[in-house]
């Protein structure tokens, strides 16, 4: 269990966990970090985990399109893209895309964002799939954005982001 966090603690650039012996790394992008940390787990977490088990995961790695730590992702309000984001947060994502062998965004519906930063979304996800790595999603939302896993059944198939793209 590790986690990168600034000096600071505003940030937190990066979450992993080993979960089995063996398997694929998956990394797991949400929107901004919540009270996870190097020892703790939080809610979202434990879901990761879960998910990382039954897709033969050995362990996974969590990113964020924000670094800004915050149970209440209407704080996101008060900064710009790079204040939300962090000074490290571009050297972290591109390690953890990196270390990774499946990439999954997972943030949820875009509209729990303010509007000044919802055009990062579509930036990550274009950094994701320029990463030549597979990239899975767990279905996606009403306005096409990839599902959060918090309310998921763990029987939720991951389908490439790829067929999601051939159906529009």
């Amino acid at each position: 269990m590790s986690a990168v966090i600034s000096p600071c603690g505003l940030y937190r650039y990066r979450l992993e966990r080993e979960v089995q012996p063996e398997g694929v790394t998956f990394a797991y992008f949400g929107i901004n970090p919540s009270t996870a940390d190097a020892v703790e787990n939080d809610a979202t977490v434990k879901k990761w985990i879960g998910f990382t088990l039954r897709n033969g995961g050995r362990r996974f790695i969590v990113g964020n399109v924000f670094g800004f730590r915050s149970k209440d992702v209407s704080r996101l309000a008060a900064h710009t893209a790079s204040t939300a984001q962090g000074p490290e947060w571009a050297q972290h994502l591109d390690q953890i895309i990196a270390n990774a062998d499946v990439l999954v965004p997972c943030w949820g519906r875009s509209g729990k964002i303010p509007r000044h930063l919802r055009g990062e979304l579509s930036a990550m996800l274009a950094r994701l799939l320029a990463s030549g790595k597979p990239v899975l999603h767990f279905g996606v939302t009403a306005c096409g954005q990839p599902m959060h896993p918090q309310m998921l059944a763990y029987s939720t198939q991951l389908a490439p982001w790829a067929d999601r793209e051939a159906e529009r």
